[in-house]
């Protein structure tokens, strides 16, 4: 199997590319700068802007499914992020998608302090992550949405747990990175997951 990581130099997308290659698969990594990915057995570095369709194009042929690591709150990234993904999948073929994306975006799911707090520190990012979202649903690939709880450095557990629509989301919901970078690879095979999104805690 082939992957093709969005965000592969980030924290949660080190641990994708980790996992993907420590399986015995392949990874197809989009970055900025070369250098910011050590060359590994099985890595194909693809260097460019994951906003440029063409460039997720390039990336993406070929392999069976992209999986998104993306988390940037200091820029309005996401939306034209997806939109380059959906573009490139026109003339690839590529349908599969695994997005990562947030808990705070669940605002009626929040409780009222994280509500609160979220909008104060997180406003623009939200904005962004829920209208490139938007644009996701309308189109015509097989997505799943990750939503991570608050994102920890811890080891791995195995353990994942979907937190169900009537619990209330707040600041003691928590997840390793590892964690949820082996979700997200496996739900990337299950069709249970297509054009659906499950919130990731411990």
């Amino acid at each position: 199997m082939i992957i093709t990581v969005l965000g592969a130099n980030g924290q949660t997308g080190a641990e994708v590319v980790r996992q993907v290659l420590e399986a015995g698969h392949s990874v197809h990594a989009i970055v900025r700068r070369a250098e910011s990915l050590p060359p590994r057995a099985g890595l194909e570095v693809f260097v460019g802007d994951v906003t440029d369709p063409t460039v997720i194009a390039k990336a993406s042929e070929g392999t069976d499914a992209i999986v998104s690591a993306l988390g940037s709150l200091k820029t309005p990234l996401m939306t034209p992020a997806l939109r380059a993904v959906i573009e490139a999948s026109e003339s690839t073929g590529v349908k599969r998608f695994v997005p990562m994306s947030a808990y705070v975006v669940l605002r009626d799911r929040l409780r009222p302090g994280l509500k609160l707090a979220s909008h104060l520190g997180m406003k623009m990012a939200i904005e962004d992550k829920t209208a490139g979202e938007a644009l996701l649903r309308s189109s015509g690939l097989n997505w799943t949405i990750a939503y991570v709880s608050t994102l920890t450095d811890r080891p791995g557990t195995g353990r994942v747990r979907e937190v169900p629509p009537t619990e209330r989301l707040g600041m003691r919901h928590r997840i390793s990175r590892a964690d949820s970078a082996a979700w997200m690879l496996k739900s990337v095979c299950l069709e249970e997951y297509f054009r659906a999104g499950a919130v990731l805690a411990q």
